[in-house]
């Protein structure tokens, strides 16, 4: 692992401590919605139901790499399950024969990306004993654990045989163990999915002597992946053709540009945060005033304005699927993703740039004469067993069994959208056939690491939920113009110190100052 990631994950379990010591419970609100809505107001339910009956998915080919046993039949019970809806629910479906040997048939419960808290908080609220597994985001661990919603995993983690009931921890990396798995020293939850933001490019444009040499002739310099963010806006610029113009010796059919960027409501806030953070600058001061609107801060939301000059023209209604397709589907040279759309790309039955994708380093900002990047970490998921499951023991297993047994198979697929986060993963490039050579799936993961080693963290105190939803609120509106950068982040600090001084400004301050001296004490702050 290299020194950044150490350094990363120190902080986490430094941070973890000081929080699950002084924390107390404290319910986040709902996910955000998509569409601008004043940051208090959550988003109406949509009504979950179970997944259509479709043919079984088809699973990965199973690896000989993690070693497991099955445990005894449970004798036909049926597993509910909830999660988001999509590709990363499908492991569920590849290893339903798994289940059904040891007699567990898996009911899976889909809901929308934004609407898995507010879904999952309701029925344990209600006791209704809806889900005996439930897949959230670490965010919200605090909140379920702290509030008795979900079951202590450690008995169950300890029993015999270990190839059976072990999820192995000291195979996960620290910041998906530490900070997403345990609340208050217990563990409640199991991980399947690291995530990260990485760049990723069009490595054959890049290297294309064409245009390697009018980038040289328009700018008086090299063409390379971007280093700064001043040069995202650059090499975005030079990209940008319309239909009929050329790109890499061919005559354009369709218009093309140069970036792209998550803009749509629910988490455009993590990529002004990429901008950010690179400054040092901490979420607050000592004292838990808001720093958000900093000259700094201003700065980097004005340059993800500028960069929407350079995207296609319904990039406001980017999510994650919008910015993956606009990738691999060939229509801009780069963006900032989560670290599964590079499998994604690699792979032809889904990609139209199969082999000409470069992945690097989040860019970053010159700061004393050294380039510093930071890369954030949003999202992740976490899967866990409802405290009211009358099936613990089969929902532990159906848990264990995604999150480690069957892990490098789920992530090493480009059918999922699930990351790496154990040290098995990084460590098994064969693995990732996506990519036609072994050299490339190194490469890949290479990448990850970096950008691991650039991870920058979300708010970790309580009240990150409401802080964060804020936060995404204003920089939608400052992309869709409807405020200036400035507007936006001022409004920010409005909101956050009325957050504070809701959730108890004395509590919030003492929560912070802990936190902000490990950053400190680790370098990641001024």
């Amino acid at each position: 692992m290299k020194r950044g990631s150490f350094i990363l994950l120190t902080l986490i379990v430094v941070l973890t401590v000081v929080l699950s010591a002084c924390a107390q419970p404290t319910a986040p609100p709902a996910a955000p919605a998509e569409e601008a809505a004043p940051a208090e107001e959550a988003a109406p339910a949509e009504e979950a139901a179970p997944a259509e009956e479709a043919a079984p998915a088809e699973a990965p080919p199973p690896l000989d790499v993690i070693q497991w046993d099955y445990p005894p039949d449970f004798g036909g019970v049926t597993v509910t399950l909830v999660g988001d809806a999509g590709h990363n629910l499908k492991p569920y479906e590849f290893w339903k024969g798994d289940f059904e040997q040891v007699g567990i048939n898996v009911e899976i419960i889909e809901v929308p990306f934004e609407g898995v808290y507010e879904k999952e908080k309701t029925e344990f609220v209600a006791g209704t004993g809806a889900f005996d597994v439930v897949t959230f985001y670490p965010a919200y661990i605090g909140d379920f654990a702290g509030n008795g919603y979900l079951e202590p995993l450690d008995d169950y983690m300890a029993k015999d045989p270990a190839a059976v009931w072990d999820p192995n921890p000291s195979d996960v990396l620290a910041p998906f163990w530490e900070l997403y798995c345990k609340f208050g020293g217990q563990v409640y939850a199991l991980p399947i999915d690291g995530d990260v933001h990485m760049l990723m490019y069009r490595k054959d444009l890049f290297e294309h002597p064409d245009e390697q040499a009018a980038f040289k002739d328009q700018y008086g310099k090299d063409l390379k992946p971007p280093e700064t963010w001043d040069d995202w806006l650059q090499v975005g610029e030079f990209f940008t053709r319309e239909a009929g113009e050329t790109l890499a010796g061919e005559t354009l059919a369709r218009d093309f540009y140069g970036s792209a960027e998550f803009a749509k409501r629910g988490f455009s806030f993590a990529w002004f945060v990429d901008r950010w953070a690179a400054h040092g600058e901490p979420y607050f001061d000592e004292d838990m005033n808001p720093q958000v609107n900093s000259a700094n801060a201003v700065m980097a939301l004005q340059n993800m304005v500028d960069s929407l000059e350079n995207a296609p023209p319904d990039v406001l209604g980017y999510g994650y699927d919008e910015l993956r397709d606009a990738f691999i589907k060939g229509n801009v040279a780069m963006v900032v993703q989560w670290t599964d759309v590079p499998k994604k790309g690699a792979d032809p039955t889904q990609s139209d740039i199969a082999g000409k994708i470069g992945v690097g380093r989040v860019p970053g900002w010159e700061v004393g004469g050294e380039v510093i990047h930071r890369a954030m970490m949003p999202v992740g998921r976490v899967v866990a067993v409802a405290a009211d499951s009358d099936n613990k023991e089969a929902a532990y297993w159906v848990a264990k069994h995604v999150s480690y047994d069957r892990s490098l198979e789920d992530v090493s697929t480009a059918l999922t959208g699930l990351d790496p986060y154990r040290t098995t993963h990084f460590t098994n490039p064969q693995a990732y056939t996506m990519f036609p050579t072994e050299e490339e799936a190194q490469a890949y993961l290479e990448g990850v690491e970096a950008a691991m080693a650039d991870g920058y963290p979300e708010i970790f105190i309580p009240g990150a939920a409401q802080y964060e939803d804020s936060l995404d609120l204003h920089v939608n509106k400052a992309l869709a113009g409807q405020e200036t950068p400035q507007e936006a982040l001022d409004a920010v600090a409005t909101e956050w110190n009325e957050i504070t001084d809701k959730l108890g400004r004395d509590q919030q301050i003492e929560l912070w100052r802990k936190a902000l001296e490990a950053y400190k004490a680790l370098g990641l702050v001024k």
